[in-house]
């Protein structure tokens, strides 16, 4: 008699952990449908954002397109192609989160057509003011993970 209520006791249990197993495979697998089927809809949003920035501070470039490139090393961002005055003249530019004095901000660098970091444009007034304060070494360090992780 004891034996049968240890049963339904550890089956009641097991069905309980695999009812909340299924619901947060569920949640997972809706999350990442979510984040892989609107990344177009995101990078546009990101790609207007970041020309209102460059626009009102009186930059002639714009952001024209997602630059579908292969990515190596940890550094996360998207890659958009750039043009000087409705021209294209081969740069790419990164968007990305800068950490710098323990704060996260977004920032753009421009990489000219040969791969190399000429400029970061920070996209937010707590940017600017960190970014002026930068260690050179910082923002080198910064130049050549992203110089690395061009393909």
């Amino acid at each position: 008699m004891s034996d049968n209520k240890f049963l339904i006791r550890n089956n009641a249990l097991l069905k309980d952990a695999m009812f909340l197993l299924g619901w947060i495979t569920a949640i997972l697998i809706i999350a990442g449908l979510c984040w892989s089927l609107t990344q177009s809809i995101r990078n546009r949003f990101l790609m207007r954002a970041v020309n209102n920035v460059l626009e009102q501070s009186g930059d002639a470039r714009r952001l024209t397109e997602p630059a579908h490139m292969e990515r190596s090393g940890s550094l996360h961002g998207t890659w958009y192609t750039m043009t000087i005055a409705r021209q294209a003249d081969g740069s790419k530019a990164l968007v990305f989160s800068f950490i710098g004095e323990g704060t996260f901000f977004p920032c753009a660098a421009v990489v000219n057509s040969e791969g190399k970091v000429q400029e970061f444009i920070p996209l937010n007034s707590h940017g600017k003011r960190i970014i002026a304060r930068m260690a050179p070494g910082v923002l080198n360090l910064y130049a050549r993970r992203i110089e690395g992780s061009e393909l």
